[in-house]
């Protein structure tokens, strides 16, 4: 009795706050524009009462036959036809004079009044909006209904465990604190593949297949060196094409704001199925303006979002913070599109089908994490209140399954961490691609040897076949150094094919003799920087994927080896690996397989030998086991180059504009977490992203057949 005397008290107290603070709104505008008048006082009162009834009588008819605008436009049109509801409701009103500005200030303001007041008496607004979704929801529903449990999986982009255990224990996130402490659900650390990004976890999980994802972009010097980009809009459905077999983790589900879709047929706001934004719309999307209030307010927090982005700004220059980005006005709208707009379409749209019952699965992305620790910091204190508000829409979705006919679990996810440090170019003045250039001959174009480039693959590099045959009867390493009769013997196995062009090379002979051996070279060679005046002539592509980088050397449609490399830039790979930036590199030698090369040591990844000290050390236990994988990858770079990693600080540096950065090895960038039910099996060593793909599925087919 005294808990609904206190809830009824709260509403009644709500609700009258909400009333003056839109009549308030009114006279503000009143005051403030010029093409707004409100006339006699109690003109508001009667703005108010009339704006009620017109949006309830008008906006589900602009919603029945503009809702394609509206998506179209991205909500924009919702706001103009709620500017055109209030000109309507006031129009007729003596004494109200309401010009175009009007009619958009007036309903903005009281928008902003009314979020004000909802944080000011913690009202959740998701609870009044939720009564709209069940009834959107009872409307969609089939009559056959299913028993067993559906999934429900939301990925929090980027956040690795040790971030998590720190919001946690800050009290940012109480509810999934709760979960844990009442041991509902299990919390457990899992290990990223390389590249520890978005496009190969999610490939990964959702379709259990991430194979020849090489980063976050590279290059395919088959297809006229295009450069392929995992999010983007364009080669997402490619990509996706080459990695789905039509079982993914979704075949019965829905995809929100994913990269891929993991074979789902519902797939709003995902990558992979938009094909540019003319194909945005999805009737899920319907769920966001099912009243003409919620996009306003989303609106609001989304300005309030650019506040909160400014102020930080702001802070970071006075403290005088470091590493500190350069973050712009266009920042800030990305980052409160993502961290807002993204954040409540993705909870609305879920409820929805929560509600709705009809999903067997579900996986959506909240990448507000992600976003403001790229350029404020992992653990700034920007990144603490994305959390708590994303840990809100996680209760949220809770509430909803309780009220859903149909039972889901929940399980939380990160696709992969991020690590924190200045980048390359902050620390030591240039880019990792100008370093390179540096490390090259003037113009790759006027590079001329004895032999012909042009006939480059039919002189050196046999067919795979063949490689993978000379491989198997190599035993033991053979060095690029060693005697040439010894490696000639060992390669007339190959069709009796000898490539003159690197043991008969002036250059190498060169080498050969002043160095005994791989490691002797790394170590003694003292590289020689080059004029960059004509490096925009040189064919030459470095990427950046975090703290990996990738670097092409373009005139050569095969990845060059090692032993290639060594024989026609005997500069590069010695630079490289003394560059106090860089950690380790990796090559593919014809006679080795994978070489991770650091400056004082050599990992033969296939043959399990080290030289020297272990360039891996500190990199991870599985650092030779992600390596080895990735080196069978096609389109691997000619050179694979991973940033150093400072165990002290816990910090690496990326090669892109990114204080906090993942694609590479080093630190929490490879270390995701994953919350799920703790009726469910122990999954063990969650080793890779398609390891979460095999645990998941298993688990969705044990609740089907309960």
């Amino acid at each position: 009795m005294i808990n609904k005397f206190i809830s009824y008290s709260k509403t009644l107290i709500t609700t009258t706050l909400l009333i003056m603070a839109n009549l308030l709104a009114i006279y503000g505008v009143d005051y403030i524009s010029t093409d707004f008048t409100v006339g006699p006082w109690y003109n508001a009162i009667i703005i108010v009462i009339a704006l009620a009834i017109a949006n309830s009588l008008l906006w589900p008819i602009f919603q029945k036959f503009f809702m394609k605008i509206i998506i179209f436009t991205f909500g924009i049109g919702a706001i103009l036809i709620n500017s055109l509801i209030f000109y309507i409701s006031s129009y007729a009103i003596p004494g109200v004079h309401v010009g175009i500005y009007g009619a958009f200030q007036v309903p903005i303001v009281m928008a902003i009044f009314t979020v004000f007041i909802t944080n000011l008496t913690n009202t959740s607004y998701f609870d009044s909006y939720l009564k709209n979704i069940l009834k959107y929801a009872e409307k969609r529903k089939t009559r056959y209904k299913k028993r067993y449990p559906g999934v429900i999986m939301l990925e929090i982009d980027g956040l690795s465990i040790n971030t998590l255990k720190k919001a946690i224990d800050k009290g940012f996130m109480p509810n999934l604190k709760g979960w844990l402490d009442e041991k509902s659900h299990t919390l457990k650390e899992w290990e990223t593949d390389l590249s520890s990004q978005t496009g190969a976890s999610q490939a990964g999980i959702l379709h259990g297949n991430n194979k020849n994802i090489v980063a976050y972009r590279w290059v395919e010097k088959e297809n006229n060196n295009q450069i392929l980009v995992s999010g983007k809009l364009s080669d997402a459905p490619k990509i996706e094409e080459r990695i789905s077999n039509g079982n993914g983790l979704l075949v019965d589900g829905i995809s929100i704001a994913n990269m891929f879709s993991g074979d789902s047929k519902i797939s709003p706001l995902t990558s992979s199925k938009l094909e540019g934004l003319a194909k945005i719309y999805d009737k899920t999307l319907h769920t966001i303006f099912l009243d003409a209030n919620n996009f306003q307010r989303i609106f609001v927090l989304f300005l309030w979002d650019i506040l909160l982005e400014l102020k930080s700004q702001l802070v970071h220059n006075l403290k005088n913070i470091r590493p500190r980005l350069r973050r712009t006005i266009v920042y800030a709208a990305v980052r409160a599109g993502a961290n807002v707009v993204l954040r409540e379409a993705a909870t609305e749209i879920l409820t929805g089908e929560i509600l709705t019952g009809d999903i067997d699965t579900a996986y959506s992305t909240f990448m507000g994490y992600d976003e403001v620790a790229h350029h404020s910091g992992v653990e700034d204190d920007d990144v603490w209140g994305v959390l708590k508000q994303i840990d809100q829409q996680f209760q949220s979705l809770k509430t909803a399954i309780e009220l859903s006919e149909r039972d889901y679990k929940l399980v939380v996810l990160s696709d992969h961490g991020q690590s924190k440090g200045a980048t390359f170019k902050q620390r030591y003045g240039i880019t990792l691609g100008d370093y390179v250039r540096r490390l090259l001959p003037d113009d790759l174009k006027v590079f001329e040897k004895k032999y012909n480039i042009d006939h480059f693959r039919d002189a050196v590099i046999p067919e795979n076949k063949q490689i993978r045959n000379f491989k198997e009867r190599v035993g033991n390493i053979r060095d690029v150094f060693d005697e040439v009769e010894t490696i000639q013997n060992i390669k007339e196995g190959i069709d009796n094919r000898k490539p003159e062009i690197i043991f008969e090379n002036e250059q190498y002979l060169n080498l050969r003799e002043k160095y005994s051996n791989s490691l002797d070279y790394i170590r003694g060679y003292e590289s020689h920087e080059q004029s960059t005046k004509k490096a925009e002539n040189s064919e030459l592509i470095v990427l950046g994927s975090g703290n990996l980088g990738l670097i092409y050397l373009t005139q050569w449609k095969q990845r060059l080896t090692y032993e290639e490399i060594v024989m026609l830039f005997p500069d590069l790979i010695p630079g490289l690996v003394k560059h106090t930036g860089i950690g380790f590199i990796m090559v593919n030698s014809i006679n080795n397989g994978a070489m991770a090369i650091g400056q004082n040591g050599i990992n033969y990844i296939d043959n399990e030998k080290i030289v020297g000290e272990d360039p891996l050390e500190g990199f991870g236990k599985n650092a030779s086991r992600h390596l080895k994988r990735q080196n069978t990858f096609d389109n691997m770079p000619d050179i694979l180059v991973n940033s150093f990693y400072d165990s002290k600080t816990d910090e690496v540096c990326a090669f892109e504009e990114l204080i906090g950065s993942h694609g590479g090895l080093g630190g929490n960038q490879t270390k995701p977490f994953i919350v799920y039910p703790s009726e469910w099996n122990d999954p063990g060593e969650l080793i890779g992203a398609e390891s979460i793909y095999r645990f998941l599925k298993s688990e969705i087919e044990n609740l089907k057949n309960t």
